[in-house]
């Protein structure tokens, strides 16, 4: 996709003599459009009066009256209210909506693929000139518009602009039904476009440069995209009157005869629903964002990513002095605190000395700088023994990093000169006391600044001396909703403001210091900013987005969504890496923002959801998440919530009740919204058990439907191309240490029996850390033995069919 990004700069503009056309009184309208869209210009003001969806007819500007398509706020005497909402005031200075404006010139240049129109604006009250430019590709169902100004006075001028500003939008005729995305962390489909204001500032109430609204019962909509590569603060939002707008709130001084140029905005008119806005934005981000991708041994090997607070230094030196054989004792232990449990990748806390420095603050906050690993556990060379253990079993190690909380008592301050590091919240000195314990009253240390280098300088040691340890991933907590401005005088801030370039820095810093050691690692953080993802590959998922899949898994699908409170049956039907095997979530943080829970949801854990045997095989399809634009439905009921996912070589749904409660019906009819006509073979996973059985699809005038049978299922719709999926034979799913099993495995493919054959021989079973004979071949079974180590910790360990002739496949197995 080929963009046009104007960069930031000063210069002086002026149109060529030639390319001026003065505007004619006879003139009505000035017009460019596409087969998708039209857009109107008033000829005599240049202000955007059309902006028609040429697919429905319907002209989004209702009421053309304001400030279609800029704003500009001139010489204001501060800058506006950091919240979401039109900003109609003019803060002490003049406000200039094109309505008040004389257009003096335009240039339409009609190229072979691409349309540009120039508008030069001249507003009534104020000596600058405005330049609108307009460019519109003929196939595209977006055009982008850029925003210059010039001052044309005698002295300099300060200025801060809305580019785009939309008034008077409405989708068909009941603009009550027009519906938005709430951009607040992951994104949240759904929300009444124009009911109340929505957004607010960058980097805090909006985690993504793009805003949208859209009607589902027309299937169309109106998005923008802020296509801003410095990713500059500004405020996205939606607000009553069916108003959309990005205010750019930096005030920025031009000097006479010079000009300022923002960030080229890209505005898309489609047909669909927001799912086609966000694959818009995904394709800018893509190039100019370059988003972290996925490292393969996550999308192989990490079904399961859990926490574990490792034991207090009190329980340790109990264990210590009872000798219970298996019990922690050391970091040499670490595999231990994966016992009983499935997670494939741990995440660990209360691994820093800060433990026994200050034992009371074992729990939820634990920073202290993070000076080494506990003494009491065998400190690093310990430590680094015991992650080597993990791995000889396939297993993983992630490390909890507090990103900025910290002890005012911390050795890292020297001289009591913890003041210098702190986050100061105004002019008046507010230093942020963010790091309290469960009263409002009990403080323990201080929100460092993220742009403070010393203190970039201490994470940047923490996690090369994990990485150097053999951590497989690092979560950063507390980062997230990075736009918090820094008034400490300590800094030398260029501006208190600039809160986003400091966390980019930061966060640059940490993965290029890490990259020399482990270019593989996972970095993830507490809560998703789009710009993360240059850096990071995920972040915790902690509220619920209901029926709809989250707004970031489509507009940045390797983002990956790490569940923290939902259970197994939500985390499957989201494509999100699980948290924990049972059924249940348990906590609905931030229901203000999600979906709140509901009067009948059960309560406790659920039942063990096997989902963790089965996500390997489809794991790439979840993680690159290719989504169709439409869900699934059943209309016989309405509890029923499924996605459609694609893959080159096979399609999978999945849905059902999130709660696990049984269909309404016994079983449903689900409508899908494609499937290729390749695809001639369905068959239902039931997730509660495994058990899998071919179901018919069905195509007639209706469309495309299956029956499904089970509160959750998995359906894997296969192409010819598919390759085999592996059948693990019921095997004793419990052994003794230093004891064998044997394992039998078939392959699976009616879509292309020929495969099957010609594969077989092929199969490759792997079991860390245990023996695996070389496959027997008999008939059209494979079978291995599998022998245990001598001394082996009782735990659960697994298997797995993985290699290019077949889909992954994966059991486990007990070791008493």
């Amino acid at each position: 996709m080929r963009l046009i990004i104007i960069c930031v700069c000063l210069l002086s503009i002026s149109l060529p003599a030639s390319a001026r056309h003065p505007v004619e009184k006879a003139q009505k309208i000035i017009q460019l459009e596409n087969r998708q869209l039209a857009l109107a210009f008033d000829p005599a003001t240049g202000a955007l009066t059309k902006l028609i969806n040429k697919k429905t007819g319907d002209n989004y500007i209702k009421h053309p009256a304001g400030g279609n398509l800029f704003r500009l706020y001139l010489n204001a005497g501060k800058m506006p209210d950091l919240s979401a909402g039109p900003h109609n005031g003019s803060d002490g200075g003049v406000l200039v909506d094109p309505s008040g404006c004389i257009l003096e010139h335009f240039f339409l240049n009609k190229k072979k693929d691409v349309t540009e129109l120039i508008l030069q604006i001249r507003p009534k009250t104020f000596a600058v000139k405005v330049k609108v430019t307009i460019t519109l590709s003929n196939a595209a169902d977006y055009f982008d518009c850029s925003l210059a100004v010039t001052n044309g006075s005698d002295a300099s001028c300060r200025i801060y602009s809305a580019l785009p500003y939309f008034s008077g939008i409405s989708l068909g005729n009941t603009a009550a039904t027009n519906l938005a995305v709430n951009m607040w962390d992951r994104g949240y489909p759904g929300i009444k476009a124009w009911e109340k204001n929505s957004g607010g500032v960058y980097g805090r109430d909006v985690s993504m440069q793009w805003q949208c609204v859209y009607e589902p019962a027309l299937d169309e909509g109106l998005a923008f995209i802020t296509m801003d590569t410095a990713f500059s603060n500004k405020i996205l939002t939606c607000f009553p009157g069916g108003g959309m707008q990005s205010l750019y709130f930096d005030t920025k001084e031009i000097q006479p005869g010079l000009s300022f140029q923002w960030p080229t905005a890209r505005v898309v008119v489609f047909n669909g629903n927001w799912r086609t806005a966000a694959k818009v934005y995904q394709g800018w981000a893509n190039e100019y964002l370059k988003p972290r991708p996925v490292p393969r041994w996550y999308t192989n090997e990490v079904v399961i990513r859990g926490s574990s607070w490792i034991p207090t230094r009190e329980a340790v030196e109990k264990n210590k002095s009872t000798q219970q054989p298996h019990s922690f004792t050391s970091f040499r232990n670490l595999l231990h605190l994966y016992q009983g449990g499935y997670s494939d990748c741990l995440e660990m806390a209360m691994w820093n000395e800060g433990v026994n420095l200050w034992p009371e603050t074992y729990g939820p906050w634990m920073s202290s700088g993070f000076l080494d690993f506990r003494s009491d556990l065998g400190g690093k060379s310990a430590f680094e023994e015991g992650v080597k253990n993990v791995h000889r079993f396939g297993r993983k190690v992630a490390m909890y990093v507090a990103g900025y909380g910290i002890r005012t008592t911390s050795p890292l301050f020297k001289d009591g000169d913890w003041k210098k590091w702190a986050i100061v919240n105004n002019k008046e000195g507010e230093i942020n006391f963010g790091y309290r314990g469960e009263k409002e009253t009990e403080i323990f240390g201080i929100f460092n600044c993220l742009g403070y280098k010393p203190w970039q300088d201490n994470i940047i040691r923490v996690c090369t001396m994990l990485a150097r340890a053999g951590v497989d991933e690092i979560r950063l907590d507390e980062i997230g909703f990075p736009f918090k401005p820094c008034f400490n005088q300590e800094h030398h801030h260029a501006s208190p403001y600039d809160s986003q370039v400091w966390t980019r820095e930061y966060l640059r810093r940490i993965r290029e210091a890490v990259d020399q050691i482990n270019p593989q690692m996972v970095i993830s953080t507490e809560f998703f900013m789009d710009y993360f993802h240059t850096y990071t590959n995920g972040a915790l998922v902690m509220d619920c987005s209901g029926k709809e899949i989250d707004a970031m898994k489509v507009a940045l699908p390797q983002y990956m969504a790490m569940s923290y409170h939902a259970g197994a049956a939500e985390a499957a039907i989201t494509g999100a890496i699980m948290g924990k095997p049972e059924a249940y979530r348990l906590n609905w943080a931030w229901t203000d923002k999600g979906t709140e829970r509901s009067d009948d949801y059960p309560s406790g854990p659920g039942i063990r959801l096997p989902f963790y045997e089965l996500y390997p095989t489809f794991a790439e399809t979840l993680v690159k998440a290719d989504i169709t634009d439409q869900d699934p439905t059943a209309a016989q009921d309405p509890a029923w919530m499924g996605h459609l996912w694609k893959n080159k070589d096979y399609w999978l749904l999945i849905g059902g009740h999130d709660d696990i409660s049984a269909l309404s019906a016994g079983e449903i009819d689900v409508m899908l919204p494609e499937l290729p006509e390749k695809f001639k073979y369905a068959f239902e996973f039931n997730v509660q058990t495994l058990e899998m059985k071919p179901i018919p699809i069905t195509r007639s005038k209706k469309g495309i439907s299956i029956k499904l049978h089970h509160p959750l299922s998995l359906v894997f719709f296969p192409a010819v191309s598919c390759p085999p999926l592996p059948v693990i034979e019921p095997l004793n799913r419990m052994l003794s240490a230093g004891s064998g099993m044997q394992v039998a495995v078939k392959l699976f493919a009616p879509w292309n029996p020929l495969s099957e054959k010609r594969n077989i021989s092929s199969l490759v079973l792997k079991a860390p850390g245990f023996e695996v004979s070389k496959g027997k071949v008999k008939g059209n079974t494979v079978y291995f033995d599998i022998q245990s180590p001598v001394g082996i910790e009782p735990n659960n360990y697994f298997l797995q069919v993985q290699n290019n002739h077949c889909m992954p496949r994966r059991q486990w197995f007990q070791v008493e």
